[in-house]
């Protein structure tokens, strides 16, 4: 016989199901009921008498239970505690009984009042949820019962949740009151509702109770897309070589014969519009690269003001010195500031000398890279961003010297191979051997200067710090 508590908020009950499934998956007799509330389900059981519960737990191995606790037309149908004397009985009677223990009314995160969690007698086992869908968000959108927040916590209404604050939450709230309650109690963490890498990262950090500072938001960006006005000889050009760079491409011309997806494979988005109407078809995120270079003068100044009015991260035009001078003249005369003009390069590319469509698509993608790496420390592919394969993260979090790759960079290794790079060479093999038998979060470094990058294969001297973390 034993008994599970699941507390905290943010995918409790999700967490009994998982463990409902699995333990009757083993054969064994699975009891689930509540110590507050929770949702009611089709084959929960209301009873009146003990062999309500126990037919169903010996016959199918199954049974869930509590008291109604709303009105039979209310929206959602909630049940509550069970009396002592059915509660006695079935868990006599079940090998596995889990119990919600906990409230949050739906929120991810929560502060515990001094009469939470209500932990039953004789508990062999407290998981404690929290979920990653908090993050990023204001804590009065996903924190209950805020108004019990402490200064120790450092969150406001207005506070936007980071990994912090859910490490703090965890630690304050439960897990150092519920250990000097239950000292002989197995209590161990399991965050829920991880969809992204970043937020699986964070869970496993969480879990395993390891500082969760240590991971930086900013490594798990994607690739910036690339936003062309024009479809001419430099633009096509110039997707090819963003492709090869990964970017993420939206086309946009006013001409139908040349806004086409099938002369444009390589382009994610394709779209014939005029440029008076594309505001609605433009990405809305910051980290966006806009390059114009239309077939007009006009044009290029229109596409360029609209950029001006929203958030980029790079925003070039093509044009001769003389013709950029004139539009930036223009632009000051309609009301742009010279601090917005300012952030426009123009003419476009880095001085390379270019003359080919060829060569000023590689200056322009030049100058691209560089404001992207100036801007972030690593951006990682679409491939690793939107991948839900589990494995070993490596991460590079210090180098010194010239290693190949920078901090932030990452690779996943899985059961079937790997996502992503550290840079290649004997030094990702070695790691991607080592992945293969990581159990849990650790850090290793690497020396690949002189003799001992001789072992490595490695000529490029310097060393990385690899963080691997197991993620599910």
């Amino acid at each position: 016989m034993m008994i599970i508590a699941v507390v905290g908020s943010g995918g409790k009950t999700t967490r009994i199901h998982k463990l409902a499934k699995y333990y009757r998956s083993l054969g064994k007799k699975v009891f689930v009921t509540t110590t507050t509330h929770m949702k009611k389900e089709p084959e929960t059981v209301i009873p009146t008498y003990a062999k309500d519960l126990l037919n169903p737990l010996n016959e199918s191995g199954y049974c869930m239970a509590g008291t109604l606790t709303t009105t039979k037309g209310a929206p959602i149908q909630k049940i509550g505690t069970l009396p002592k004397d059915l509660y006695d009985q079935v868990v006599k009677e079940a090998d596995i009984t889990l119990i919600e223990a906990d409230g949050s009314r739906g929120m991810p995160a929560k502060i515990p009042a001094d009469y939470e969690p209500v932990i039953p007698e004789n508990v062999d086992e407290i998981h404690i949820v929290i979920g990653m869908s908090a993050l990023g968000k204001t804590a009065k959108e996903v924190v209950h019962r805020l108004c019990l927040a402490d200064d120790d916590l450092e969150i406001k209404e207005d506070t936007t949740i980071t990994p912090l604050h859910l490490q703090k939450l965890l630690k304050k709230g439960y897990l150092e009151p519920l250990r000097e309650q239950h000292n002989d109690t197995k209590i161990k963490v399991y965050p829920g509702q991880a969809d992204t890498l970043y937020q699986r990262v964070i869970a496993r950090f969480l879990q395993e109770e390891k500082d969760v500072t240590q991971i930086k938001e900013d490594w798990f960006k994607i690739q910036p897309k690339l936003v062309i006005f024009g479809a001419g000889h430099v633009a096509i050009q110039l997707l090819q070589i963003a492709k090869f760079l990964d970017f993420y491409t939206i086309m946009i011309d006013d001409r139908e014969e040349f806004a086409d997806p099938e002369k444009l494979p390589q382009a994610d988005e394709v779209y014939c519009r005029d440029f008076h109407n594309i505001e609605d078809i433009l990405p809305e995120q910051d980290n966006v690269f806009y390059v114009v270079v239309t077939r007009g003068h006009a044009n290029d100044r229109l596409c360029a003001e609209t950029v001006l009015r929203r958030s980029y991260l790079y925003l070039g035009m093509i044009g001769s010195k003389g013709k950029v001078a004139k539009t930036f003249e223009t632009m000051k005369e309609e009301g742009y500031s010279k601090e917005q003009i300012s952030t426009i390069h123009a003419p476009i590319g880095l001085k390379i000398g270019a003359r080919t469509p060829e060569e000023i698509a590689i200056s322009i993608a030049a100058e691209m890279v560089e404001i992207k790496n100036q801007e972030t420390e690593s951006t990682m592919s679409k491939e690793l961003f939107e991948t839900k394969e589990s494995g070993v993260l490596c991460i590079i979090t210090k180098k010194s010297g010239s290693s190949p790759r920078g901090v932030g960079s990452m690779m996943l290794v899985t059961k079937d191979g790997i996502i992503g790079s550290i840079g290649g060479g004997n030094l990702e093999k070695t790691v991607m051997e080592e992945a293969m038998s990581i159990k849990e979060i650790i850090k290793k470094e690497y020396d690949l200067s002189n003799a001992k990058s001789a072992t490595l294969g490695m000529i490029c001297g310097g060393k990385n710090e690899i963080l691997y973390v197991p993620v599910e």
